[in-house]
């Protein structure tokens, strides 16, 4: 005899949908538990969770689920920025200090602390510390200038437009691209430009004498350990972004639309594993479900 089991729950209260979400982290087993994953085998919906108990996170500490079977995003403080400002001067008495090493020290992106911060808390931090912010109105290379115009498009989804450049999360003013291409119209045209120029395109393997890796043996297509770099490449970005329309691929979040998104460029087949960076083993990942899939092997389908 057959048997039937709802697909949703008949019991709302918290405790009966904790008990669902340790459930489903249960039938996983060994599977990192995601929010994906909870909505595609969950009786409920993993946004009643976060109506209930505030968040996703929160969610899972109530249910006792490890952050070894659940990653949690990690999300950036002020009092967080203020601790790494703190040690980096202390290490660096006397030194400059920039926004991307004090995200490299914090082991985040430059972006999570520009788009969560915004320039002026940004630089109320350096303030607090003892330091002088560093002007907006300082000459930037022209890579700077293409990866804050990356970095805009990425966070609307779209091609940004004159203003945005002088709000957050845009950390070069509208004055550079001015002053450098001679107006906003040029700044994109050189920009589209500087992307067009792949340094590897999807299609082509990249050479095998061309960069040199610590892996014993090689693969088995570079036998004399020589693979892929693991780095990608601006305009590389920006063809895999454009490619999967500034979403995730795997739950569809963007952060033109999902407050507090950040998305990242993750290697399908881990490069840990051999996989190479070329475009059809990129895709766009939130950082949630970036942090879901770690560094296991997929199986494709």
């Amino acid at each position: 005899m057959d048997t039937f089991e709802l697909k949703t729950l008949t019991d709302y209260s918290d405790a009966a949908v904790l008990e669902e979400l340790r459930r489903v982290a249960t039938s996983l087993g060994a599977e990192r538990l995601t929010r994906k994953k909870f909505d595609e085998i969950g009786r409920v919906n993993s946004s009643t969770l976060t109506r209930k108990f505030g968040s996703w996170g929160a969610a899972l500490d109530l249910a006792g689920i490890s952050e070894s079977q659940a990653p949690r995003p990690k999300f950036l403080t002020r009092e967080s920025v203020m601790n790494a400002l703190r040690m980096h001067i202390a290490e660096f008495p006397g030194k400059p200090i920039t926004m991307n090493k004090i995200a490299d020290r914090m082991g985040i992106y430059r972006t999570t602390i520009a788009s969560r911060l915004g320039k002026g808390e940004w630089e109320g931090c350096l303030t607090e510390a003892g330091l002088r912010p560093v002007p907006m109105g300082r000459r930037y290379l022209d890579e700077e200038c293409y990866e804050n115009i990356l970095r805009l498009w990425t966070h609307y989804g779209r091609q940004p437009n004159f203003a945005e450049l002088n709000q957050p999360p845009s950390e070069v003013g509208s004055k550079a691209y001015v002053g450098r291409w001679g107006g906003w119209r040029a700044a994109l045209g050189a920009f589209i430009k500087f992307v067009s120029k792949r340094e590897a395109t999807s299609s082509d393997e990249i050479s095998c004498n061309s960069f040199e890796t610590n892996i014993p043996g090689g693969t088995a297509d570079c036998p004399m350990g020589i693979a892929s770099p693991r780095a990608i490449s601006l305009s590389l970005r920006y063809t895999v972004l454009l490619r999967d329309r500034f979403r995730c691929a795997i739950c569809g979040r963007s952060p033109a639309t999902d407050l507090g998104v950040e998305l990242h460029i993750d290697h399908i087949v881990p490069w840990s594993r051999g996989g190479k960076t070329v475009e059809e083993n990129l895709r766009a990942l939130c950082l949630e479900c970036n942090l879901g899939k770690g560094a296991k092997l997929e199986v494709l389908k």
